[in-house]
């Protein structure tokens, strides 16, 4: 009788143990994939934030430019 219990726990444990690697691996994909996202956008603001720099530097050279030009008159 323990032998027919043991035999049905084995496929059963099986399956959960099946099931649970499959819900892990889901899991992981979605936190992967939310990292991916957050990388980008990470990615885009550093992007902005260099353009931005870089505008300011011509708006401050051409200030500059302008000054030096107005002092020469």
């Amino acid at each position: 009788m323990n032998n027919t219990m043991s035999n049905q726990a084995v496929p059963s444990t099986k399956r959960r143990l099946a099931i649970l690697t499959v819900a892990v691996c889901v899991a992981l994909s979605g936190t992967f994939a939310l990292s991916g996202c957050g990388v980008r956008s990470g990615m885009e603001r550093i992007d902005d934030a260099k353009q931005a720099k870089k505008q300011a530097d011509e708006i401050q050279k051409k200030l500059k430019k302008d000054l030096k030009k107005g002092q020469d008159y």
